[in-house]
């Protein structure tokens, strides 16, 4: 294991985590500092303040104790198993997981240490439908998804080509 966690820790990947929940976590002071209400491109993206007590879409509304517990034991366990089989996965695999756990972190952290909830501040509005504010670490973790389940679907022909 001290092996494994050595190889890890001069990796790419744990300096790619760093720079994600550093840059959700500025990036969210300032939005909550500020109070930032700012239309970046005219009826469709703004920056704009927003406070989330549950996951996403407000799922769980009210329930931080309870999320921040799930994040914290996501992010621990899958932060375990990542670095113990570090060198078994393919680097599109590293990839994603260091995403997701990036993400999953920087939403821990608002959870832990914010009773007012996850700072958002990303919207994007389609006419007169306005998608849910998010943040940095949401979009970590939304992406995540997508690589994991595209390599999934299509980790048959990533490995051939390996």
């Amino acid at each position: 294991m001290k092996q494994r966690l050595k190889v890890f820790l001069t990796s790419p990947y744990l300096y790619t985590f760093l720079i994600i929940v550093l840059m959700d976590q500025i990036t969210k002071l300032y939005a909550a500092a500020e109070q930032v209400q700012l239309e970046i491109i005219p009826n469709f993206f703004y920056l704009s303040y927003s406070r989330n007590t549950g996951a996403a879409w407000s799922i769980l509304e009210g329930g931080m104790p309870f999320l921040a517990l799930i994040s914290f034991s996501v992010g621990a366990g899958l932060g375990l198993y990542f670095i113990q089989k570090f060198s078994t996965f393919h680097w599109i695999h590293k990839g994603a997981i260091t995403l997701f756990l990036a993400g999953t972190w920087g939403n821990f952290i608002d959870r832990a240490f914010y009773e007012d909830g996850v700072i958002d501040f990303l919207s994007f509005h389609f006419g007169s439908y306005i998608f849910p504010t998010f943040n940095i670490a949401d979009s970590a973790l939304t992406v995540a998804v997508v690589i994991l389940i595209a390599y999934a679907l299509l980790e048959e022909k990533i490995v051939k080509k390996a």
